[in-house]
């Protein structure tokens, strides 16, 4: 018996391809963003609170966009009947500095990130991403 080995290679491939966009697209799915912008006329702001869709790693990325003051970026687990705890934060940033932090999330638990200024012209964005 004799078997076309182009077919079955492509058939293969094609196999492949399209569980790897399968995986790809479920990674993707339930990824969160919300990003809190400082522009000189306060020292702190926060995002909008997000809630994990599944136990993962969250990120938050904090910048610095003004000159002569730092930011710090943070990020916050809500917590409904206690004071929210932090998870995460980042360095005091310099003038065009940016920095990423990861933190471990809990599926159904609400996340917000907050960025902070040393004075009120100071200017930076932070940005929380949970899955």
């Amino acid at each position: 018996m004799l078997v076309n080995r182009k077919n079955k290679w492509k058939s293969k491939w094609i196999s492949l391809s399209f569980a790897a966009a399968v995986i790809a697209t479920a990674s993707a799915v339930g990824a969160a963003s919300a990003t809190a912008s400082l522009d000189g006329s306060s020292t702190y702001k926060n995002t909008s609170p997000l809630t994990a869709s599944r136990n993962d790693n969250g990120d938050i990325t904090a910048t610095n966009t003004g000159a002569n003051t730092q930011t710090r970026g943070y990020a916050y687990k809500s917590i409904d009947w206690w004071p929210d705890s932090i998870v995460a934060s980042t360095n005091w940033l310099n003038p065009g500095q940016k920095e990423n932090r990861s933190f471990i999330q809990t599926a159904g638990d609400k996340y917000y990130g907050q960025i902070v200024g040393q004075t009120v012209g100071s200017r930076g964005s932070v940005t929380i991403t949970v899955k």
